[in-house]
């Protein structure tokens, strides 16, 4: 899967109502040109975003910001799948919407463009409401009538105002959550992915073994540290292809990548497009 899904394509929004997985579901690091809105009705399994890990668990609400890396992992069978729903937008199209909420209005830019604390919601108990509002919207969008940019909206606006009333609720209730070895391990990649990746001097620096390092890697986020140092050097090769006229060779070797053939290799194998085509595309 490329590292951009382009999952909106033509659309403003998309929408998986109650998704059912059975088999491994394992996600390659990728990101949004929108927001992204993980519900999760059944499973367990984590998400890696953000240079952290989070616990994906029934009840959980995930709401990923537009082009953040993440990852998403869940160990399912028949006896325990994985359930979910999904809703990913373009922002802009539904801002004019909140301007008659100030209060949902504000919240809303806020987990839009700010840098956020939490990103992560538990649905109350009343979560009838909100699964009502996601079958209307699932409905309405497949049903593809004229109408359904407005009825769109404003179910999205009332997404927002329950999600407004679960950060106000998660704010007074929030408990420190224990760093994990895989964040330190994803911000000393934050720091030296630009450099050649040298596992000795992460497992120096973390005070423990190379084989531990990768193995403790690989327990937490379900994926190998090289992958995830691949995904975010291309990550940043895709910003600067579509934020500065740098020659695709110099983008390459300044992310870390300075063998010009093997990064418009990669690029190509990841993204499904070459560096030139990625750079001249709509994505």
């Amino acid at each position: 899967m490329p590292i951009s899904d382009n999952i909106l394509r033509n659309n403003q929004i998309t929408v998986k109502f109650r998704h059912i997985s059975t088999h491994n579901f394992t996600d390659f690091y990728h990101y949004h040109r929108g927001i992204e809105i993980l519900f999760v009705h059944q499973g367990k399994g984590h998400l890696v975003l953000n240079r952290k890990v989070y616990t994906l668990e029934a009840g959980c609400i995930h709401l990923i910001q537009p082009f953040q890396l993440h990852r998403v992992h869940f160990e399912v069978s028949e006896n325990c799948p994985y359930e979910r729903s999904v809703i990913t937008f373009e922002p802009t199209s539904f801002l004019t919407f909140f301007k008659g909420f100030p209060s949902i209005l504000h919240f809303y830019e806020h987990m839009w463009k700010d840098e956020l604390s939490n990103q992560v919601f538990h649905m109350s108990n009343d979560s009838v409401y909100i699964l009502s509002i996601l079958e209307r919207l699932n409905k309405k969008l497949s049903e593809r009538h004229g109408e359904d940019h407005i009825e769109a909206a404003l179910m999205i606006v009332a997404v927002f105002d329950y999600l407004h009333s679960l950060n106000e609720v998660s704010t007074h209730q929030a408990v420190p959550r224990p760093e994990r070895y895989a964040e330190k391990i994803m911000q000393w990649v934050e720091d030296h992915y630009t450099e050649p990746f040298n596992l000795d001097e992460l497992a120096k620096e973390l005070h423990i073994s190379r084989h531990h390092v990768s193995h403790l890697f690989q327990t937490e986020t379900g994926s190998s540290i090289s992958d995830y140092v691949i995904a975010r050097r291309i990550r940043q090769a895709c910003w600067l292809l579509k934020t500065e006229s740098l020659s695709i060779e110099f983008i390459g070797l300044s992310v870390g990548i300075p063998h010009f053939s093997y990064f418009c290799r990669l690029f190509k194998r990841i993204t499904g497009l070459t560096p030139k085509q990625y750079r001249n595309s709509s994505i």
